[in-house]
């Protein structure tokens, strides 16, 4: 049985809002869950001190602890020069709130890392340079961790470029085997590459250069891929958190993930 890993789900994902979610949550056995920080229930410039504490207590009334918040600025995200002050003030209340729901970690799309600094890549380069330094200042600040999301970039390019700007290790990855998968890159090579960081993975399956599928369908080897994320020399049991973006029903998609993520954890080659 491999025990060094956390399950849990996005709970935004089960389109039922902030309450009923944790409701539907909470008889399903899970460690923990994961917040969009910056939806519409979530914000933190909507949740007053008062809503935040509320919020926290119906958490932990759930039996459940919140792993991490997403914080997706969209657009160019953090590669957007123009709008850098902008989206770092937007992060920084991010983390305060994760802070205040005692969330470990705030997960960050950073925004596509180009290879290297020349041409047209520099300035892109240069601002994400920035937006890196300033994660790792929230993070010392703040005490919560920033993970960032893998983009389109290959997952060798994302390792390099946060080894470059981050020699003190504060910034993790949020594993994204799927999207991964999509873009026909291989999963395993990718948790290669950056296993030094990876601290969360999101449990949704994809089809090779497709979209999403449902669990254990598509083209994810989810056991080898566990039994990978389960080895890693992590400072704490690693989170994976149950994701969905399909059509359809989706507590049934969630609950089917969660259900063969225990499994797995149990018997992950079968």
């Amino acid at each position: 049985m491999l025990s060094a890993f956390r399950i849990g789900l996005w709970l935004d994902d089960l389109h039922l809002g902030i309450r009923a979610g944790l409701k539907a949550a909470a008889p399903l056995g899970l460690d923990e869950l994961g917040l969009d920080a910056l939806g519409s229930e979530v914000s933190p410039r909507a949740l007053s001190q008062t809503g935040r504490r509320d919020l926290a207590h119906h958490i932990r009334h759930a039996g459940l602890a919140a792993a991490a918040l997403k914080a997706d600025i969209g657009g160019r995200r953090l590669a957007d020069a123009t709008a850098l002050d902008t989206n770092l003030t937007r992060l920084r209340d991010a983390f305060e709130l994760a802070k205040a729901l005692n969330a470990r970690r705030v997960v960050v799309p950073l925004g596509f890392v180009p290879p290297d600094a020349q041409g047209a890549n520099a300035k892109p380069r240069a601002t994400l340079s920035e937006a890196v330094k300033a994660l790792v200042a929230l993070s010392t600040a703040t005490g919560i961790r920033p993970a960032v999301l893998a983009g389109g970039e290959p997952p060798e390019v994302l390792a390099a470029f946060l080894d470059e700007h981050d020699s003190s290790g504060l910034l993790d990855v949020d594993l994204n085997p799927g999207g991964f998968v999509s873009r026909g890159v291989e999963p395993l090579a990718a948790l290669n590459a950056l296993s030094r960081r990876v601290a969360l993975a999101s449990a949704a399956d994809y089809f090779r250069g497709g979209g999403e599928a449902p669990f254990g369908q598509g083209d994810v080897p989810w056991g080898e891929l566990i039994v990978g994320l389960a080895t890693l020399p992590s400072r704490e049991p690693l989170s994976i958190l149950a994701a969905c973006s399909r059509a359809g029903d989706r507590r049934e998609a969630l609950v089917e993930t969660v259900t063969k993520l225990k499994r797995l954890r149990t018997h992950p080659l079968g």
